[in-house]
């Protein structure tokens, strides 16, 4: 970057030549520019003959955000035209796009085809579903025992309940366990091992392998692999085949690891293998801003483990030109507080790693803002409604006074932020509203992918089946249609031409081999081959032409703008390489589709506008900053302090949340040094883990903030069509008296006017 100069830590990273490093950055702390002007050096130095890259080798930069691909792409590029170098020699990708990349360059040795698919989230989640469906219909005597009490009033409600609890734990055991490379049969088989030995009954962890079981049938009928298996294949290729990970490590000579605080087992193993042959691994993140742990397979401990480990050089980047003083200061001190006086002894070592956010040092370009100019304020409501009025109201007002700064409202939970996101609206204010990521996002781009794959070469009858369960992705089927099977049935169709273009007086069943099909099916065929003879008629089109007419087609009015993204990422790939025809372009889109690669949550392209209010969950307010950031229900049931009494996500008749209880027996029961016989679990672990991610996602919150911090939380909040009364959250009392007290000290430090 022009007139980077660097602060200590970011110094020593510089300075790397090659082997295991490991960054701890603090929030503000600059990793991205680092990380380009890292990338950027080392390529200089190869073009000197210098430095850790092979002659030909590349710098992979791996990222878990999909906003960081294009961002880290257009920077690196920039640099390497500051210093006069070509923009070449890197390569940035998820860990989705670097697994899917890996697996369609060998697919043979992988054991799957070139075009192999991959299912998006929601069709994943479908799948859950209805393992789920099919385990609760044979089982109806072990949920039904669980149910809360013995009023009718719970029994009536619980089997949606149950549904939803099981869905949760269905999507955590397989998720974990496919993490660790398990097979429903070797689960099944290891929990038959552990009853063997009297090591009790890990009820929730018990059911998850015939719901696993299920699940992966219905993922391998589908044709498709979900997004684990895709990580898999890849880790079990290099694993088997010595040669592709020297021929790997030879182009990536170096691999540079992005928010590492949120990998997982497998990808840690994928990465391990791809740098096997040369050992540069640098992998850098916050293990303190880890939020993803309860939901997925991620823990920080493994970047924390990595950070220790004798091989690593472990560097600091703790400066920060972030925030001002007193709020770094209540930052730090929420770590330090945690660790040595958090009320349950367990939490205290898990939640946060040691270390300090420091201010920059004198001359830095970017200063801390000015104490003077900044503040923190504690508030205190006696209901939630007043909270959310009162701070839209504070929101609005600041929003008008000061046109020039940034402004978020963060809320603990979607439910809350539609209601402040209702009171703006009755106002006529205009904000921006990120509470939830469009669900068919992914869905869009995997449809339009399916048909350019189509047109790419409409008269194979894989394609027609592919584009069929593309369409279904976002359009139902219709009524009495199986989708499944008639995708089946269109991939057995074995004259294609006759289908698209059929004779005078022929029938849809002509084009298919002589099998029973019903006259749902037949009817459903008939509707989507028109439509198919449209677009293949189009295909002349430029790509970006062709894909919106296809989207017109297909889209509603709100996904459009992604579909003109995807439009224009082909028309880019296209101008790019020349030669390229729509089969190309078509693989290309469907890669972009199915690794992530290509922009797919509103998240990537959010910037805060001065002067406008940004409404977030804390969840997806990481990697973002704010000028004033009002934190809203910072209370015991989102934030607790006790792994005894009712919290948010906490079922207390199950002990607490069962899906991160059995994510928890999962990993005790495969842990190294307990025998492999036993679950062998704390009862409170699961409460633990979440109280420690809740800290984490305070910690996250409290740092967006620039100059100015709201906190507060209601005496009483509505819950289930009653009043729950909250008690003042010890975390809120002690960062109250914390900040009370440095204001005291402050006034003291003041000179007599």
């Amino acid at each position: 970057m022009r007139g980077f100069q660097p602060r200590r830590g970011q110094r020593e990273i510089m300075q790397y030549r090659g082997g295991r490093m490991g960054v701890a950055a603090v929030p503000g702390s600059g990793k991205t520019t680092t990380i380009t002007v890292l990338a950027a050096e080392l390529l200089q130095l190869r073009a000197r003959g210098e430095g850790p890259l092979a002659p030909n080798g590349e710098v992979l930069i791996v990222t878990y955000q999909n906003a960081a691909v294009d961002t880290l792409r257009s920077r690196i590029a920039q640099e390497l035209m500051n210093r006069g170098l070509p923009r070449t020699g890197y390569d940035i990708r998820t860990l989705h796009s670097l697994s899917y990349g890996i697996v369609q360059t060998y697919p043979g040795h992988a054991g799957t085809t070139a075009d192999f698919r991959v299912l998006d989230d929601r069709r994943q989640r479908e799948l859950v579903d209805r393992a789920v469906l099919e385990w609760n219909a044979d089982n109806t005597a072990i949920w039904g025992r669980l149910a809360p009490g013995d009023s009718g009033y719970y029994h009536q409600r619980w089997e949606s309940t149950w549904s939803r609890i099981a869905g949760d734990i269905a999507r955590s055991v397989i998720a974990t366990a496919k993490n660790l490379r398990l097979t429903p049969s070797q689960l099944q088989a290891r929990l038959e091992v552990a009853a063997g030995s009297g090591a009790g009954d890990p009820t929730f962890l018990g059911i998850g392998p015939f719901m696993y079981n299920e699940y992966q049938k219905l993922v391998e009928t589908s044709g498709a692999i979900d997004f684990n298996d895709m990580v898999r294949l890849a880790v079990d290729l290099l694993e088997g085949h010595g040669d592709l990970c020297q021929r790997l490590g030879e182009r990536w000579s170096v691999v540079l690891e992005d928010e590492a605080q949120d990998s997982v087992p497998l990808q840690e193993e994928l990465l391990q293998l791809v740098t096997s042959r040369r050992g540069n691994w640098i992998r850098v993140g916050d293990p303190n801003q880890a939020i993803t742990s309860t939901f997925t397979a991620a823990d920080p401990a493994f970047l924390r483990r990595f950070l220790e480990r004798d091989d690593v050089v472990a560097i600091e980047m703790a400066i920060s030109g972030r925030s001002a003083h007193r709020i770094m200061d209540l930052a730090n001190f929420f770590v330090r507080w945690t660790r040595s006086s958090f009320p349950v002894t367990a939490v205290r070592e898990r939640a946060f790693r040691e270390q300090q956010i420091q201010p920059t040092e004198e001359g830095d370009a970017q200063t801390n803002p000015d104490d003077r100019e900044s503040a923190i304020a504690f508030r205190v409501y006696e209901e939630r409604s007043r909270e959310i009025a009162d701070t839209a109201y504070r929101a609005l007002r600041f929003s008008q006074e000061n046109a020039e700064q940034t402004l978020a409202v963060l809320v603990p939970t979607n439910a809350v932020g539609f209601e402040v996101a209702e009171l703006l609206r009755d106002w006529d204010v205009e904000f921006d509203e990120r509470l939830r990521s469009s669900a068919t996002t992914r869905s869009v781009v995997d449809t339009l992918a399916g048909v350019l794959t189509f047109l790419g070469d409409p008269l194979s009858s894989r394609h027609i089946g592919s584009v069929h369960d593309a369409l279904t992705s976002v359009q139902s089927a219709p009524d009495g249609g199986d989708s499944d099977r008639i995708g089946r049935l269109l991939r057995s169709c074995y004259r294609p031409e006759a289908l698209l273009y059929p004779d005078h007086g022929a029938t849809v069943a002509d084009a298919f081999p002589p099998v029973e099909m019903e006259s749902e099916e037949l009817a459903a065929i008939g509707l989507m081959v028109p439509r198919l003879r449209d677009w293949v008629e189009a295909s002349a089109y430029p790509v970006d032409q062709l894909t919106m007419a296809v989207a017109q087609d297909l889209l509603t009015a709100g996904d459009l703008t992604r579909a003109h993204e995807a439009a224009l990422f082909l028309r880019g790939r296209a101008d790019n390489n020349p030669s390229w025809r729509l089969p190309e372009l078509a693989m290309e889109l469907k890669r972009a589709a199915a690794s992530g690669a290509l922009t797919p949550g509103d998240d990537d392209l959010f910037e805060p506008c001065p002067g406008r209010i940004s409404l977030t969950t804390m969840h997806r307010a990481k990697g973002l900053e704010w000028d004033l950031v009002y934190a809203l229900g910072v209370d015991g049931l989102e934030f607790p302090d006790s792994t005894e009494g009712y919290f948010r996500g906490f079922r207390q008749h199950l002990g607490g949340n069962p899906a991160e209880i059995a994510k928890q027996e999962l990993y005790a029961l495969f842990s190294e040094g307990n025998g492999r016989d036993s679950v062998g679990v704390d009862p409170t672990a699961s409460q633990v883990a979440f109280i420690c991610e809740r800290l984490r996602l305070l910690y996250v919150t409290l740092t967006r903030a620039r100059r100015y911090l709201s906190v507060s939380y209601s005496r009483s909040i509505p819950q289930a069509q009653r009043t729950r009364q909250v008690d003042e959250s010890v975390l809120f009392k002690v960062l109250r008296n914390f900040t009370v007290g440095r204001h005291q000290e402050e006034a003291r430090k003041e000179p007599p006017r």
